[in-house]
């Protein structure tokens, strides 16, 4: 089976050691919004990275999150805030494979 472009983008792989707590509230949040652990953890680095004027992967990547370096209450974004990022995201991503379906 062919690796989705998605997938051979991401060669690197990021240890991160959370607490019980943070993992757990990790966890509801993503099933908050439908996605998994590891893929709101990506949106939540790449949106920190893009707010502190980091070079961005590729303009069809995820938007950038609301997060910012400051208090961790503060840095939850609104929930409608993220589940439109998400859907954003997802929308890019159902264009590209459509893309992908067209061309094979």
């Amino acid at each position: 089976m062919p690796q989705t472009r998605h997938t051979a983008d991401r060669t690197k792989v990021l240890s991160v050691r959370l607490t019980s707590e943070e993992f757990d509230a990790l966890a509801a949040r993503a099933t908050e919004v439908g996605v998994g652990p590891s893929t709101l953890a990506r949106t939540l680095v790449r949106g920190g990275l893009a707010l502190a004027g980091v070079d961005a992967p590729t303009a069809s990547s995820t938007p950038p999150s609301p997060s910012r370096a400051i208090p961790r209450a503060a840095q939850e974004p609104p929930p409608s805030a993220l589940e439109a990022q998400l859907l954003r995201h997802l929308a890019a991503r159902v264009e590209e494979l459509e893309r992908w379906v067209a061309e094979h």
